[in-house]
């Protein structure tokens, strides 16, 4: 099958982007880093690697089969090397080349990659460009969305909210998402308002929320991100908010649920196998410091 280069940019490459992992996740269950979703996630505030020309490569019929993504996280630029597992052997070599041509285009002088630690083809290829294993290491949780456990009571003087619901009301993640976080997640194919959730006090103040993902094209459900803000931790309200966006994505159709945690974050790894989610993989990290 011939393959082809193309090349895409902002929501031009997010869709193409989202097709490729949609193929992915169709072609195997657990393979790849990501879903079609955490990109999107991504999109949340402006970034340098918007306007940047991205590279894909195309079967016959146009549609996304690799791909090679730059994205700007501020301190570093992450490359992440996307393709269906079935050409994997075949594009691999091909694209890890086209990504150090493109840093050296891009002038990155810091660049991270995420491995997952069973890939040592991957590894290898970057470790002879001259990138280093980290300490920095992730890990992903898969649960079947049959197994989902009642959602526990929410504490007292706390409610549970929804985007639907927002009015005029700011979106929560503007403080470190910035100003049109609400506007770039509505720009995406796959982000809800009523799986954007949020727990509010009794003052009307954010106390936690997690942002839920449902793709009926690949059935997976994904949970990217969940945060408790200081002060209101230790109450169950990450325990509520989880169980109620699982319950959510299963209303939906989704049959199989996703996230990923920081090794070492002992407070998410309870919360997520609590909640009924089984580690299945882990990644590392490969860099390059400026």
């Amino acid at each position: 099958m011939p393959l082809v280069p193309r090349v895409a940019s902002g929501l031009n490459c997010l869709e193409l982007v989202t097709v490729l992992l949609q193929r992915a996740r169709q072609e195997h269950p657990t393979a790849g880093l990501w879903e079609a979703a955490d990109l999107q996630w991504w999109w949340r505030q402006p970034r340098a690697s918007d306007s940047i020309d991205q590279a894909f490569w195309v079967d016959g019929a146009e549609q996304p089969v690799g791909a090679v993504v730059f994205t700007d996280w501020g301190r570093t630029w992450g490359c992440d090397l996307i393709v269906v597992p079935s050409l994997a052997d075949q594009l691999m070599p091909a694209m890890w080349l086209r990504a150090v041509d493109r840093i050296g285009e891009l002038s990155i002088s810091d660049v991270e990659v995420l491995v997952a630690d069973e890939d040592q083809v991957l590894a290898d290829l970057v470790t002879d460009a001259g990138l280093a294993a980290t300490h920095q290491r992730d890990g992903t949780m898969w649960m079947d969305a049959a197994t989902l456990s009642a959602v526990p009571p929410i504490p007292d003087r706390y409610r549970l909210g929804d985007r639907t619901e927002a009015g005029g009301r700011p979106h929560h993640m503007v403080p470190r998402s910035r100003s049109q976080v609400a506007e770039r997640l509505a720009q995406t194919s796959l982000y809800r308002t009523d799986l954007d959730l949020f727990i509010a006090t009794d003052t009307d103040a954010v106390a936690a929320y997690g942002l839920f993902w449902f793709d009926p094209s690949t059935g997976i459900g994904l949970v990217e991100p969940m945060r408790t803000e200081d002060g209101h931790q230790g109450k169950g309200l990450g325990r509520h908010l989880l169980a109620t966006g699982l319950e959510r994505l299963a209303g939906l159709g989704a049959t199989r649920l996703k996230v990923s945690y920081e090794i070492g974050n002992r407070r998410a790894q309870r919360l997520y196998t609590g909640a009924g989610f089984t580690p299945e993989s882990t990644n590392t990290i490969y860099a390059r410091r400026g």
